[in-house]
This record gives C-alpha cells, structure tokens and sequence, in this order.
C-alpha cells in the first residue's frame, strides 16, 4: 500500500503559485492548485492586450498545459471561500453552487493582488485597473472605441478630446 503522501495546497496560478508548484516537481507530495482562471497570465505583457498590440491568448497559458509533465499536480479552477486553519481544510467551490473542501498539510497562498482606489470607490468606473485579461480588454475596448468616435468628430477640439487619455500610476506597465 502508498504511503499517505505530504498534500500541499497551493491558492493562486500567477508567478508565486507557479512557481511553488515547479519548485515541487521532485518532491514527494501530492499538490493541489487552485485558481479562479484557468490559466497563467503574464501580467507584465497586459498593457500589450489593452493597447491591441497582442491578442490575450499570447499572454495567457492554461495551467494544466504548463504542469502537464508534472504528474504530482492536480489544477482545480475554483474560488477558495474559507480557510479553516484549526482543522487544516480549504472550503472552493466553482461556478456551480456545490463546494468542497480539502485537507491539507501545508498551504502556499500566492494569490495576487489588486489595484487599489485608495478609499475612492467611484473611480472605478472611470478609471479601470490592469490586472487581468478582462481588465485589459475592458481599457482596449475603450481605447478602440475612441479612437473611432474621434474619426468622425468635425472639429479638432472634439477630436481632441477623444483622444485624450489619462495614465496614473509609475510601475512597469504604466511606464510601458
């Protein structure tokens, strides 16, 4: 009979996830990834999506593809609802209204962060974050739809103003 193997619980499919999970590939654990896409983004290429310079699929690989050799892994596109950490479980559930839970022996939470308004809520709608492929595709939506307005305005000064955008912040991708 196996040996009950060592269940590592990794929340989070981005660059931390992912790497705790190759970081793994020998050992003799039983691993389990959990994210809410399907997929690993490559968030440093997002501003190429929301400015049309790349199709999202060029920045976005499924997870299952990229573990696919790795055969101590098991993806789940869930959402973690609860952490018991008295009882070591994870409550997930996906799209459908059944959860389940998991035990585990060790837990990596590598997942990700949000932009933040700084307690300025209303922003939101004005103002996009870029985190992820919907994010990226709202702001080219944006950007597209501008630019074609400005294409049939008849004066400079209207035109002007469809295309006049607005960038806050000064990391890499708004620098890019």
């Amino acid at each position: 009979m196996d040996a009950v193997l060592h269940h590592v619980v990794i929340v989070g499919g981005g660059f931390g996830g992912l790497w705790a999970a190759r970081g793994l590939t020998d050992a003799s654990v039983r691993i389990t990834l959990i994210d809410r896409q399907n997929h690993h983004l490559f968030q440093p290429l997002l501003y190429q999506v929301a400015t049309a310079g790349l199709s999202a699929p060029a920045i976005a690989a499924p997870l299952r593809h990229i573990l696919r050799k790795q055969t101590n892994v098991t993806t789940l596109m869930a959402e973690v609802r609860a952490i018991d950490r008295g009882t070591n479980t994870i409550t997930f559930a996906d799209d459908s209204t059944l959860a389940d839970t998991l035990t585990y022996d060790t837990l990596i939470l590598a997942a990700g962060a949000t932009h933040s308004y700084f307690g300025n809520d209303a922003w939101r709608e004005a103002a996009p974050g870029l985190k992820t492929l919907d994010d990226a595709l709202l702001i080219r939506q944006r950007v597209l739809t501008a630019f074609e307005r400005a294409e049939t305005c008849a004066s400079h000064e209207e035109r002007s103003q469809w295309l006049t955008f607005a960038v806050v912040g000064a990391g890499p991708t708004v620098v890019e």
